[in-house]
């Protein structure tokens, strides 16, 4: 017998899981009976209305998130996409043209509209996450996400300017690309109701996708949807508190501090990597203040809210007689 031992066979990496798509239809039902029940219910607290936001956002950013991770493989991407383009969009625009079978199906079903519209950001988002080759894309794609955010919405980028104009045109492309949080029906003043901007839900199921492609264990995207769950329940209470509070930020901000944060040991760099990536993050920040230095100009006063922040107070939708 030979004493060569015949060399360890390293253990591959875990097999993706099957595409499945049972936990966002599962979702996206929850999401739907919420919107039936929600505005229905009549209350003077606005700690309802918050209550209310908070527990609806879980359910979308859940259902966006669980798209990322069902949707991965590229057929089921595609058959995703092509079949959310195809049923969201003319909805969407049948309810802007104020068609009246669209007219009549959204009042029907509130919430659909908004539900479909996630479905294809979701989808979206997934076949993005095709494009990045490992997981070390993953914290500079963030980074510079987070900055193009913070010129859209903060620094008088296209968000900023739709956001804050007066043009019916600029208003209903606002109400088009966002998703309203349900709330309670006020007795007294009601608050303005929330809006969450298409693209947060599209790279949050990038995001994920993208982490689940990486760190297919299970592990990484139960921690992943656990924190941003938490962090962005944390800056949806400070978006709708009625405080003005001056450190608002967009929402791809705290959702890639997350996801960085949280899978921060799946990301391996060389020195020579890592310090290219410190050069990028002090350019990034450099930018960031020449963009805010050249951005600083009065509000308009249109007696409209700021478009201080990507979540933000909306135009109330209409809601189906109770």
């Amino acid at each position: 017998m030979s004493d060569v031992q015949t060399p360890a066979i390293p253990e591959p990496h875990p097999p993706l899981p099957q595409t499945t798509l049972q936990t966002p239809i599962v979702a996206a039902i929850l999401c739907l009976l919420f919107w039936q029940i929600a505005p229905r219910i009549r209350a003077e607290s606005f700690i309802a209305f918050l209550a209310s936001s908070v527990l609806y956002m879980i359910l979308i950013v859940w259902f966006a998130s669980s798209l990322g991770r069902g949707l991965n493989t590229p057929r089921a991407i595609l058959v995703s996409g092509i079949a959310a383009a195809a049923i969201a969009v003319p909805f969407r625009l049948m309810i802007g043209l104020r068609v009246p079978a669209g007219i009549w199906l959204y009042m029907a079903l509130p919430g659909l509209s908004d539900i479909l519209l996630v479905w294809l950001a979701g989808s979206i988002g997934a076949a993005l996450s095709l494009l990045l080759r490992g997981a070390n894309m993953i914290p500079p794609v963030a980074a510079v996400l987070a900055l193009v955010d913070i010129w859209t919405v903060l620094l008088g980028g296209p968000v900023h300017q739709i956001m804050t104009s007066d043009n019916p045109a600029a208003r209903a492309a606002t109400q088009a690309m966002t998703v309203q949080l349900p709330a309670p029906r006020a007795t007294g003043a009601a608050p303005s109701p929330l809006l969450v901007g298409f693209a947060d839900f599209l790279f949050i199921a990038f995001f994920i996708a993208a982490i689940c492609r990486f760190a297919p264990n299970g592990q990484a995207y139960k921690k992943t949807v656990a924190a941003l769950l938490i962090v962005l329940s944390a800056y949806l209470l400070l978006v709708a508190s009625p405080i003005d509070f001056p450190a608002g930020l967009p929402a791809l901000v705290p959702t890639a501090v997350v996801m960085i944060a949280i899978n921060w040991r799946h990301f391996h760099y060389d020195r020579s990597e890592a310090f290219a990536l410190l050069y990028a993050g002090v350019f990034i920040t450099l930018i960031a203040i020449a963009f805010w230095y050249l951005g600083r100009t009065p509000s308009k006063a249109s007696g409209q809210p700021t478009a201080r922040i990507h979540w933000i107070p909306g135009q109330a939708a209409p809601r189906p007689v109770s």
